[in-house]
């Protein structure tokens, strides 16, 4: 099971380079992580921005192991907004630990 606040964070950085990407503004690094999440996901057109963090959350909840997988994605290219989200996630064992600060009063899915 996906820590909820990095399951927060995952989501979070996919929606807003889903978001530049849909916008037509993503940079060229930003299509490409696009592209190759897209392809993890098993996406095979743009889903509407209002349903990327649904989607997300779902997929990671059935397959945890994505969640790496689409860290590995994220911190791997210089996506601006998106990379200062998740640059300080780390995947240790298989599990995800939140090595950042995040303040929140109420999560809820």
């Amino acid at each position: 099971m996906v820590d909820p606040v990095a399951l927060a964070s995952i989501t979070s950085a996919v929606a807003v380079i889903g978001n530049e990407y849909l916008k037509g503004v993503a940079t060229e690094a930003g299509k490409a992580t696009w592209t190759g999440i897209k392809s993890l996901l098993g996406w095979t057109s743009d889903p509407p921005p209002a349903e990327i963090p649904e989607k997300v959350a779902s997929a990671v909840s059935l397959s945890p192991d994505i969640s790496v997988k689409l860290l590995e994605l994220l911190k791997t290219n210089e996506l601006g907004t998106a990379t200062a989200l998740v640059s300080n996630i780390k995947a240790d064992g298989g599990k995800i630990v939140v090595a950042s600060t995040i303040v929140a009063n109420t999560f809820q899915m």
